[in-house]
């Protein structure tokens, strides 16, 4: 006997308790405005009623249902990136954008048509194909405070690392030979300790490779360590990268 949605699906969202799920609402309204996509299931088995994810590998949109008030909460993904997001109260304008976005929209013509869309100077970028001196402007003018300025900015110094794409980890900066997800892990991160010192470790498996008093020291510690060869990072994944061995670290 089929599951019924959960109660706050049913009262939220009649549709989707009628047509039992929220993967088989959004394929009715993708269906219903002649898009021939496939809406399926997500990884997170709990969301069985209330979330949908329709694409591929390539791009992809997830749409969750909210438990408290009526809105369809999107993410507009392209190899690895969030491109976009947004949210609404309308399930046809969910399935709109849906469709819109897998036939290959650019951002500014995604959110034209569907006003509720939202995306950054970041995604824009990415757009354009060069993303990697976005990234480190975002890293230098931010004032998050799990960013260490002072270090960003010993990083950005040194052409051999500002030609990679930076991002933060729980406070460790780390770079990588590509800009989309998943990225490289041969290239060693550093970490902000709390006496003001930094330490130095291979990321994939956090072993040590040294310590350091400043950042700069920090910095000519990962400078040394650079893969052989190392290049501008480029707009790949890990994954895509003709090294095979892209995803792990020297031994």
């Amino acid at each position: 006997m089929p599951r019924q949605p959960r109660q706050h699906i049913a009262q939220l969202y009649p549709e989707v308790a009628v047509a039992g799920s929220l993967q088989a609402a959004m394929q009715a309204e993708l269906d219903h405005a002649g898009y021939s996509l496939t809406a399926s299931l997500t990884s997170s088995p709990g969301w069985w009623d209330c979330a949908t994810r329709v694409g591929d590998n390539r791009r992809h949109v997830t749409t969750v249902a909210g438990s408290e008030q009526r809105w369809f909460t999107m993410e507009f993904w392209e190899r690895g990136v969030c491109m976009a997001h947004g949210k609404t109260a309308d399930l046809a304008g969910s399935a709109g954008a849906i469709g819109l976005w897998q036939t290959g929209s650019r951002l500014r013509e995604l959110q034209a048509a569907w006003s509720f869309v939202r995306f950054g100077e970041l995604a824009e970028a990415y757009e354009r194909g060069d993303p990697v001196e976005t990234q480190w402007n975002l890293h230098r003018q931010t004032r998050a405070p799990h960013i260490d300025h002072a270090l960003i900015e010993a990083a950005y110094a040194q052409p051999r690392l500002r030609m990679l794409f930076p991002y933060t980890s729980h406070e460790s900066l780390h770079l990588s030979r590509c800009t989309r997800f998943p990225f490289t892990r041969d290239i060693p991160g550093i970490t902000p300790l709390a006496d003001g010192t930094y330490r130095v470790t291979w990321p994939k498996r956090r072993s040590h490779l040294g310590h350091a008093n400043t950042p700069s020291e920090a910095v000519d510690l990962v400078v040394r360590h650079l893969p052989d060869g190392c290049r501008p990072a480029v707009d790949a994944t890990a994954l895509e990268l003709d090294d095979p061995d892209s995803t792990s670290e020297p031994s």
